[in-house]
């Protein structure tokens, strides 16, 4: 997993159930990896992609979209300690919910990132 990337095991320690998919959940030849059975490969989901600015499909390779997609599913919710950032794409909304994390006496950074996929 690249530097930088929150792990997925970050979440258990909150008790949550994680499940990760290599490509987008709704296909049906898509393989999910329960954590709470065992740890994926690590190539289970194609991290160089995941770095990739752009990741249309290619001749070479049809299926980078679906495998760009790859899930981390969480059962039911997370709880808001859990989230260290939010990340959006305007400094508009970005405002919007500076004030509203803050009526809710949270202190999670707040980030504006208009390059970021949305």
């Amino acid at each position: 997993m690249p530097e930088g990337v929150e792990r997925p095991q970050t979440l258990q320690q909150f008790g949550l159930d994680i499940v990760l998919t290599d490509r987008n959940a709704v296909l049906g030849y898509t393989a999910f990896a329960r954590l709470a059975d065992a740890e994926p490969a690590e190539d289970f989901i194609d991290w160089s992609l995941m770095q990739e600015r752009y990741w249309n499909d290619t001749p070479e390779y049809p299926d980078r979209k679906e495998r760009r997609m790859a899930e981390c599913l969480v059962h039911q919710t997370v709880p808001w300690r859990a989230f260290n950032e939010v990340v959006l794409k305007n400094e508009a909304t970005a405002a919007h919910v500076r004030a509203f994390i803050a009526r809710g006496g949270h202190a999670q950074e707040v980030s504006v990132r208009p390059d970021w996929y949305f």
